[in-house]
């Protein structure tokens, strides 16, 4: 390790040089941090966790019964939330011409089709990241490659980022790139051999500790300006704290998930050998094998068999099976705590009552916390959304968009016939016909669309000829 010089025998460059290695080992140790608790929480989300604790020597025995006992209700989980987040429109302040550039810079980018890998990374990991080019064009990127740090004391504002990513397909090479205000400087490095993978999917097995130890040096191009002005890595951050960072939806369900898991494997133990009943006999002799002296079984058991003991004395009998009601019975209990603590509602989750499905009302009240967490879900998202389609306006078009607001879809699964009722009820009563559209869930676009052919269809019925006059009966 090199013995850096007192500040105030630094040049310029050589101040800025340090500074920006202090934060990119920073950095870099945070991503390694961020990298190890991700891998883990995908592997629920994935059904691919650690296996419930049994002892060590049963674990080779039973190991088809230990992969089955993973149960995937961290899918669920994350599923259930992502799949009512959906990005409709924008509205600007400065009229629908900036709204219309919002949507085309969002499909541009293919966010409508990417949108759902923002949010799944972000409910998972507790924070997802997309990026904007030079050009204007946005990308979903991974927290297995992405960090960020906020500024010190405004939680709101990204101080730097920083992202590190594979150059080859063998991960030998590998980049680091920290963004800033002013420029992104860049970073190159040859990783040891111990430290590839075949793959870049998967991240190196560096401990946050080593990370600064690797040597990095400046790429070519070491440095570009960044004509926004600001860190162009905006984070989605999910249950954002006052203090700063995300917190993962799964974070509250672990310990249930791991107590569900525990209670499957040991019903399925209990099945595999003891819900069957277990036959017992008296008053036998039992016959040795002559080779080897060990006792064997007298009976046979077959559909065509029957056991008889000629020894008067002899009985036979049977040992009652163990019943798995029990255990049906406290997966449920755990299944309705993970219910009330991820507000998902029970109906997703417990099957009981399949015979008999619960009418509409009921469904929507106990949809009502899932709406709610949905919602909250969708402010939050829709700051970074706006930041980001901000950022792609002024660096692909030059524009300086007014007030953006994301028009999500409706979080709330509502009856089509109940919403039509309901809007007819509502222009009784003189509701606008552009709020009317808006109630039932139009995205702006569509509403754009029917006013002009509304205004069309005006405009053609004023052009027509007044009817002729009735003609006097004598």
């Amino acid at each position: 390790m090199s013995v850096l010089a007192p500040a105030e025998q630094l040049s310029t460059e050589e101040a800025l040089l340090l500074e920006l290695t202090v934060q990119r080992d920073r950095l870099l140790r945070k991503l390694g941090r961020q990298r190890e608790h991700s891998l883990a929480l995908w592997e629920w989300y994935h059904g691919r966790q650690a296996y419930p604790e049994v002892p060590g020597k049963y674990k080779g025995d039973y190991r088809l019964l230990l992969e089955l006992a993973r149960t995937p209700w961290a899918r669920l989980v994350v599923d259930t939330i992502a799949e009512r987040l959906h990005v409709q429109g924008f509205n600007a302040d400065d009229g629908a011409a900036t709204s219309d550039a919002a949507w085309r810079a969002f499909n541009a980018s293919a966010l409508n089709a990417d949108e759902w890998l923002v949010y799944t990374e972000a409910l998972i990991t507790g924070v997802g990241y997309v990026s904007v080019s030079a050009d204007g064009l946005a990308a979903v990127e991974s927290t297995f490659e992405v960090t960020h740090e906020p500024l010190p004391g405004d939680r709101r504002t990204v101080a730097a980022a920083l992202k590190m990513y594979p150059m080859d397909w063998a991960g030998v090479t590998w980049a680091a790139e920290l963004y800033r205000p002013e420029a992104t400087y860049r970073w190159e490095t040859t990783l040891p051999d111990r430290h590839r993978h075949g793959t870049h999917r998967f991240p190196v097995d560096l401990t946050p500790e080593e990370w600064e130890d690797v040597e990095w040096t400046p790429a070519m191009d070491w440095a570009s300006d960044n004509p926004a002005g600001e860190v162009t890595v905006v984070p989605f951050e999910n249950r954002a704290t006052v203090l700063g960072g995300g917190v993962s939806e799964l974070e509250d369900c672990i310990p249930i998930l791991r107590r569900i898991d525990k209670l499957t494997l040991d019903k399925m133990l209990t099945s595999d050998v003891a819900a069957f009943k277990q036959k017992w006999a008296t008053g036998l002799k039992v016959p040795k094998d002559p080779e080897t002296g060990q006792p064997t079984e007298p009976f046979k058991s077959a559909v065509e068999r029957l056991w008889v003991n000629t020894n008067p004395d002899g009985r036979f009998g049977t040992f009652e099976a163990s019943d798995l009601r029990q255990y049906i019975e406290a997966i449920d209990a755990e299944i309705a705590a993970l219910a009330a603590i991820s507000r998902v509602p029970s109906h997703y989750l417990l099957q009981q009552n399949l015979a008999n499905p619960p009418s509409a009302e009921s469904l929507v009240a106990s949809e009502s916390g899932l709406v709610a967490k949905v919602e909250q879900r969708q402010r939050r998202f829709g700051e970074s959304w706006e930041e980001v389609i901000d950022l792609s306006l002024r660096l692909g078009g030059g524009s300086e968009p007014g007030g953006l607001e994301v028009v999500w879809a409706d979080a709330e699964m509502r009856n089509p016939a109940q919403v039509a009722d309901a809007a007819v009820k509502l222009q009784t009563i003189g509701m606008p016909q552009r709020a009317l559209w808006q109630y039932i869930g139009a995205s702006p676009q569509q509403v754009a669309e029917w006013t002009i052919e509304a205004a069309a269809e005006e405009l053609a019925r004023a052009a027509l000829p007044p009817p002729p006059a009735p003609t006097p009966t004598p």
